[in-house]
């Protein structure tokens, strides 16, 4: 009796740790059952996320590529704006120098004649080259041919008649004077510097013969210079474009060129006027008046005063750069600065020097 009972305490016992035991179970079974549930939440979420994700990344490349397409568009409508313009800059360049080919005819006639009739004789345009004056010292390279020449002293006084032989006048361009014939900065100014818009007509002052017309590298850029039947000459500095050539005959008021800045960096379009006899430069405005753009007189008086700044011939001088040279150096050696030697060279104050390099003194 004893036994069956302890046999039916043991069984009780066993089936409430079974319950306990199930209900355990059950209870993990239910937590991972809501666990699942949780994960399929976020796993639609996730997908939800995703699907927005992939939407807005191909809204993304579908703006990329219209705006990829806009501006290849603009790019090839810039390109084409642009050579458009460019060709129709060159096309408005062309034009407005074969206008003033065909005008000049029209403005020579227009323009204000004023000549001396006690003087005035005038010569055939086909007997100008066998005049002396266009044999004595004439280059087509050189700037200054008197400069060489023995026994060119300055006369005590000069008398030239302006229209002893042609027979009219022209102000090159009618603009405002904006540097003088003078001493400027220390050095001095051989001319007139007047103001003009780049591709103005530039017209020879005085009937002649073109002497030289080509790019000088000293300064003056494109010139012109004509020397006129009494002897003096005139040049045209720091032209666009020269509508002449050497030996070409030219009367006054012919179109020769159009304004432009060649030759210098530091200052604007402008034309660079000079009036020489025999390379001696004197003041162009002794005989024309600058400010209302007419002649003065018709007959020039200049004393030995006014002749006193021949430009003297310059020599290139170089100094071939051996090991350890320095611009310093070079300067000191030279009896020079090293500013001078960085200007006339086109190099700057650090610039590393080569071993054989030539640089240019004076």
């Amino acid at each position: 009796m004893k036994i069956y009972g302890l046999s039916l305490l043991l069984l009780i016992s066993n089936l409430c740790f079974a319950q306990t035991k199930l209900d355990l179970i059950l209870s993990k079974f239910d937590f991972l059952h809501a666990k699942r549930n949780q994960i399929e939440r976020l796993n639609i979420r996730i997908d939800s996320l995703n699907d927005v994700i992939e939407y807005e990344r191909k809204y993304a490349e579908t703006i990329t590529d219209t705006f990829s397409n806009t501006i290849g568009c603009l790019e090839t409508e810039l390109t084409s704006t642009t050579y458009s313009l460019l060709h129709c800059q060159t096309n408005f360049d062309d034009l407005h120098f074969k206008l003033n080919h065909t005008n000049d005819t029209i403005q020579r006639v227009l323009n204000t004649w004023k000549f001396s009739d006690s003087t005035f004789n005038p010569i055939p345009p086909e007997e100008w080259r066998d005049l002396s004056i266009y044999q004595e010292n004439w280059s087509n390279t050189n700037l200054f041919p008197y400069v060489y020449a023995k026994n060119n002293s300055i006369p005590d006084s000069l008398v030239v008649h302006l229209f002893e032989k042609d027979s009219g006048f022209s102000i090159p361009v009618e603009g405002y004077v904006s540097s003088g014939f003078g001493m400027r900065r220390g050095r001095m100014h051989k001319g007139l510097d007047v103001r003009l818009n780049r591709h103005d007509t530039v017209r020879a002052c005085m009937s002649g013969i073109v002497r030289f017309a080509d790019y000088n590298s000293g300064g003056f850029g494109n010139i012109i210079i004509i020397r006129h039947l009494n002897g003096i000459e005139t040049y045209y500095a720091h032209l666009h474009k020269m509508a002449v050539k050497p030996n070409d005959i030219v009367y006054a008021g012919d179109f020769i060129g159009t304004g432009g800045s060649t030759g210098t960096k530091r200052t604007g379009p402008h034309l660079h006027f000079e009036c020489r006899w025999k390379d001696y430069p004197f003041d162009p405005r002794l005989f024309m008046d600058y400010d209302q753009f007419q002649l003065k007189e018709d007959t020039l008086f200049i004393s030995s005063d006014v002749l006193n700044t021949k430009p003297l011939p310059t020599r290139k001088k170089y100094h071939t750069v051996k090991s350890g040279d320095t611009l310093y150096g070079i300067a000191l050696k030279h009896n020079t600065t090293v500013s001078k030697l960085c200007q006339i060279n086109g190099i700057r104050k650090n610039a590393i020097l080569q071993v054989n390099q030539r640089i240019r003194i004076k």
